[in-house]
């Protein structure tokens, strides 16, 4: 039987999923219909075999009429029964049911569920995905090395400033608010990311350009020793002069002395920016310990 489960439905399943959604599972919400309030809401759909959980999709509202699953496991004793296409097809018919207008997965490529997915997937709407790239704690570290001279240089010049988080006031917290409303729906969302973890406001950063919020850069908590870049952005007018190289120098800077220890970090480029690729490309994947390629595909209801 699949259903959608409430937080005590959920507990159950948890296992089927990361550390992280594992703890995001007490806010989960049972659609009645979309849109659901807030977006990006979680909700998660199980499935029962036998009378155990047996298989576990975990969504989220990313738009008013769209889902993305974020996580898709069938239990081990489970595996090879088809329950991960019965699922999807259950999510397809209840996307329809709730008025949804697509639903998306990305999975990885080169890896050992490529296959598996691709014949899940047959016949969704493919395009490239996120670029992921790891850094552990040696690596971070020559990142920062690599990065002082070109932090030093606009230090020099007085006309910008980072800003933590953590030290924002009240002014400073209104006028990020105002430039989040004009900035791309990509570059700035309140609760992005928040299923994988708390955001860290002593490593996320503010970039001023004369006391004028001009960029950013959140970076999330996930579990006890990653912290994973989740919004990076930089005004139009200030992109391709290194800025937005000076907001993950401190960024990462900050990750090394924190507590708990972060052991490696992670970094996510979409394939639709180009001077973020080849910022990663440059200075992230010679360093990196993996880099790993997604696929994501939607599927549009008729």
């Amino acid at each position: 039987m699949t259903r959608w489960l409430s937080p005590e439905q959920a507990r159950p399943f948890a296992h089927l999923t990361t550390p992280s959604l594992a703890l995001a599972l007490d806010g989960l919400v049972v659609p009645a219909a979309l849109p659901v309030a807030p977006t990006d809401a979680l909700l998660a759909a199980g499935q029962s075999f036998a009378g155990l959980p047996a298989a576990l999709a975990i969504v989220k509202q990313t738009r008013h009429d769209a889902l993305e699953v974020i996580s898709l496991a069938a239990a081990e004793p489970f595996r090879r029964l088809g329950l991960a296409r019965q699922l999807l097809l259950w999510l397809q018919a209840e996307a329809q049911r709730l008025g949804v207008q697509s639903l998306s997965l990305s999975y990885p490529l080169a890896h050992a569920s490529t296959a598996a997915m691709e014949r899940l997937t047959n016949g969704w709407n493919h395009s490239p995905g996120l670029r992921l790239v790891h850094l552990d704690r040696t690596g971070g570290t020559a990142l920062v090395q690599r990065l002082t001279p070109l932090a030093a240089r606009w230090q020099r010049s007085g006309r910008f400033a980072l800003v933590r988080w953590q030290a924002m006031g009240p002014d400073l917290h209104h006028q990020l608010e105002r430039v989040q409303q004009q900035a791309p729906p990509w570059a700035w969302s309140a609760t992005a990311d928040a299923a994988l973890g708390q955001r860290d406001d002593r490593i996320s950063q503010v970039l001023l350009e004369r006391e004028a919020v001009v960029g950013w850069l959140v970076a999330h908590r996930v579990g006890l020793s990653l912290f994973r870049v989740t919004q990076w952005w930089v005004s139009p007018e200030w992109q391709g002069r290194g800025l937005a190289l000076v907001l993950l120098r401190q960024a990462v800077a900050d990750a090394l002395q924190a507590q708990p220890v972060y052991q490696s970090g992670c970094f996510g480029v979409g394939a639709g920016s180009e001077e973020m690729l080849q910022i990663c490309r440059r200075h992230l994947e010679p360093l990196a310990t993996t880099v790993q390629a997604n696929q994501r595909v939607s599927w549009t209801c008729p």
